[in-house]
């Protein structure tokens, strides 16, 4: 996974009508599908400043137009035309030189709507609030009390480990000349809270310490202090420390739990679950500074043989469809968890050949204004 461009230069790969529209017509940039104004404001090749969604563009007159959507872009439809992004014409940024590619996301001011993140830091400030001593507050200032007696309740997520966050269909336009031949796991994509556990040699100081440092980590923060949190909570009510360090002992490795915290108190628990639970996508032995990812197969046997549960499973030994709109209509279709509520997408993943990437459904997109 790359560092997502939010705004980027891109070309208008092709222009056409939308039936019963006039004034508007339907573009298509990389592998998206948006709406733009029919007025010749493009032409087919134009190079544009393309704007992904979940962007929020900054509070500038060239904007304003979007001051009701709190300038956030979101999948909508128009004349019953999906679009998923925006365009403008590079006369919006400073003058330069621009190549098709070039990311902008940084010179625009775009931000990533990121929910979690929002979450997470909220939740620390309301922690941090909590102390009101007014002493306390003082000596925290002195770095010499800080190391002593002040311990931090998170710190940054561990350099070692991937951030889980698929790249979409869309940005691979090419992806059928690409990955065409390969055949693909397919597992549903729920919508959640990712959360990882790793379980890595301590560094032993005393005789009395633990072989094996165990981790608790949000999207973006390693949790060092259990609390009442999502993360701690599946933790102990799964006895995850326990699970791993017996896994750790017999492989004599570290090991790495990824997957996504899914209920009550979360994303609004659009699948309306009675309580929190996790589900597995992603299982990985850790030695000497290695990696080894489980396949499906052998995510699956783990998560049975510790009585976890993993992702729903879809379809394996599974073609890619040749076009982006047939990939985007099998993601399609109801939930696992909740056959009433449509589920997110799916994740289609090849181990040997290390591709993988998420197709969003639709459907999901336009019934929770993502």
């Amino acid at each position: 996974m790359s560092e997502r461009k939010l705004a980027s230069i891109q070309r208008i790969v092709s222009l056409s009508p939308i039936e019963g529209a006039d004034k508007i017509e339907k573009a298509v940039v990389l592998g998206w599908e948006l709406v733009v104004a029919k007025k010749d404001s493009f032409k087919v090749g134009d190079k544009v400043c393309y704007c992904e969604i979940d962007s929020i563009l900054p509070d500038k007159p060239e904007f304003e137009f979007l001051i009701d959507r709190k300038f956030r872009i979101k999948t909508i439809k128009l004349k019953g035309q999906v679009s998923q992004g925006i365009c403008f014409p590079l006369s919006i940024l400073p003058k330069g030189n621009y190549k098709e590619g070039d990311d902008v996301t940084n010179l625009i001011g775009v931000r990533k709507y990121n929910p979690q993140a929002e979450f997470e830091h909220k939740e620390a400030d309301r922690l941090a609030a909590i102390d009101k001593n007014r002493l306390t507050k003082f000596f925290k200032r002195l770095a010499w009390y800080r190391r002593l007696f002040f311990k931090p309740k998170r710190v940054p997520f561990p350099a070692f480990i991937k951030k889980t966050d698929e790249d979409r269909i869309q940005l691979f336009p090419d992806y059928y000349e690409r990955w065409g031949d390969l055949t693909f796991d397919v597992t549903e994509k729920v919508d959640g809270q990712s959360v990882t556990y790793f379980m890595i040699p301590n560094k032993k100081i005393f005789p009395w310490d633990k072989k094996w440092k165990f981790g608790v980590c949000s999207r973006n923060f390693q949790l060092l202090k259990p609390d009442n949190s999502s993360y701690w909570t599946l933790a102990k009510e799964l006895d995850i420390e326990k699970k791993m360090t017996v896994w750790c002992d017999d492989h004599n490795s570290g090991l790495i739990i990824q997957g996504e915290a899914v209920g009550l108190g979360i994303q609004g628990n659009k699948y309306k679950l009675d309580k929190i639970e996790l589900f597995v996508f992603n299982v990985t032995a850790y030695k000497n500074g290695q990696k080894f990812n489980y396949n499906q197969t052998d995510q699956f046997n783990f998560c049975y043989d510790n009585e976890l549960k993993p992702v729903y499973w879809l379809g394996s030994a599974t073609r890619l469809k040749p076009t982006i709109p047939e990939m985007v209509e099998s993601a399609k279709g109801c939930s696992m968890l909740n056959p009433n509520f449509p589920r997110e997408g799916i994740v289609v993943r090849n181990y040997g050949e290390h591709v993988s990437f998420k197709v969003i459904n639709i459907d999901f997109l336009l019934k929770y204004g993502e």
